[in-house]
């Protein structure tokens, strides 16, 4: 009933150190034999590994059934079960994990092969702590949306009749995934993508093991663990830079609204390697990206436009570009949008000119952890700046080319799509 394999270490080290030679080594060296079991599953695109904390089981008919279900054996429940979200590698494709409300879905990590999740869960249970998480899990993106509009309803018909989908046509970005999820199941996209993860039982989780081995495969996941919380450790660091930026603000006789100061704080995040921005999709890695946007040229009919998919992303690597848009507001904190007369590119004129007071700030401090100085900022908008400030969206195709992509064969006459929505208050954060 359930599409579960179980594992020795023997039969997944090649793999393993396929994605991370460092868990590799030191699992070789612990040298577990058959008592440590491991299990691989399989997730179809959008499927809620986790979903709002609960650990959810595939079946061979691509049902999810959480863990603590009747129906899955008490086996599996005493193996997994040793808190909310057991420790997990990602062997194949992506992982997004967010947190969704009724009108906001707020990406928080992005995990790519070789990742580790349910890190701090675990470390839980090494430390007697039982969390409960409230985020959710999905295999590939849940924060993806294509660039060209595609909430036409007569060609949105179209994908519904051909391929009896359920979902209405979307009415924002983030509202996409719901669509391209069923655009998957129905089309027969399932065969074409999977995530495959490998989950540890519990006998890996063990506090009890004193040996030097097992301390070494502990501390892998404390360190692991301490990476995953740089956004909190990042947001304190803010806080404590703030006030001295809060006296530069005052003296200037600046009033931010506080929806400016979200946004700044994400930026900063963003800059810093932890917060979650978005980037052109070039690779399956975390949707079937050719099977979709075959689906929007060919039956929904999408004109003239590259069929550009952004998805989540960090700034990780050096140089490196990502983007983050007003218009798709997926900040942490979400204070009211006070209602003004001003116009996105005026709010743009106000992050552009904080930011810049912002990263004097930093960088007069002594000792500066956030963000180093090869950061770069830039502000664009589908409309002339008449000051210049803020450059015209249809510049950043110079820069990057990967809005060109497209997995399908392309007609020449086919344009970057400079006008849609998501570059109504774009930031491009870069490395140099």
């Amino acid at each position: 009933m359930f599409d579960i394999e179980k594992v020795s270490w023997n039969e997944v080290q090649e793999q393993v150190r396929l994605v991370n030679p460092e868990l590799a080594k030191i699992c070789d060296y612990i040298n577990p034999n058959g008592r440590y079991p491991l299990f691989k599953i399989r997730y179809p695109y959008g499927a809620k590994i986790v979903d709002t904390g609960v650990f959810n089981l595939p079946t061979t008919t691509n049902e999810l059934v959480p863990l603590s279900d009747e129906r899955v054996p008490t086996y599996l429940k005493e193996k997994l079960g040793y808190c909310r979200i057991p420790l997990s590698l990602v062997l194949h494709n992506n992982n997004e994990v967010f947190v969704e409300s009724t009108d906001r879905v707020i990406p928080l990590n992005f995990f790519k092969e070789g990742n580790l999740f349910g890190v701090f869960e675990s470390s839980g249970a090494l430390a007697g702590t039982l969390l409960k998480p409230i985020w959710t899990v999905t295999a590939g993106a849940r924060s993806v949306f294509m660039i060209p509009k595609i909430g036409d309803k007569a060609g949105h018909g179209k994908i519904k009749r051909g391929l009896g989908i359920s979902s209405e046509a979307p009415t924002n970005l983030l509202d996409q995934w719901e669509t391209f999820k069923d655009i998957t199941y129905r089309g027969g996209g399932l065969n074409l993508w999977y995530n495959e993860i490998l989950v540890f039982s519990n006998e890996w989780i063990n506090p009890n093991c004193k040996n030097a081995s097992w301390l070494k495969f502990q501390q892998y996941l404390f360190k692991t663990n301490w990476a995953h919380s740089k956004l909190l450790m990042d947001s304190i660091e803010f806080g404590l830079i703030f006030a001295s930026f809060s006296e530069i603000i005052s003296k200037k006789c600046l009033k931010p609204r506080p929806y400016i100061i979200d946004t700044i704080k994400h930026l900063i995040s963003i800059a810093g390697g932890s917060g979650v921005a978005f980037k052109p999709a070039t690779d399956e890695s975390s949707l079937p990206i050719s099977f979709i946007q075959n689906i929007y040229v060919n039956l929904y009919n999408l004109k003239s436009h590259i069929p550009t998919i952004m998805h989540p992303g960090k700034l990780d690597e050096a140089k490196q570009q990502v983007y983050y848009s007003l218009a798709c507001p997926t900040t942490l904190e979400s204070s009211p949008i006070t209602p003004n007369a001003r116009s996105i590119i005026e709010d743009e004129r106000e992050i552009r000119v904080l930011i810049n007071l912002f990263l004097k700030t930093v960088n007069n401090r002594p000792s500066n952890s956030m963000i180093d100085n090869s950061i770069k900022f830039e502000f664009f908008h589908f409309d002339s700046d008449k000051y210049g400030e803020i450059l015209e969206s249809n510049k950043i195709i110079i820069d990057d080319d990967r809005f060109n992509h497209a997995s399908i064969v392309e007609s020449p006459t086919r344009t970057f799509c400079a006008n849609a929505l998501f570059f109504r208050g774009c930031i491009r954060v870069s490395t140099t």
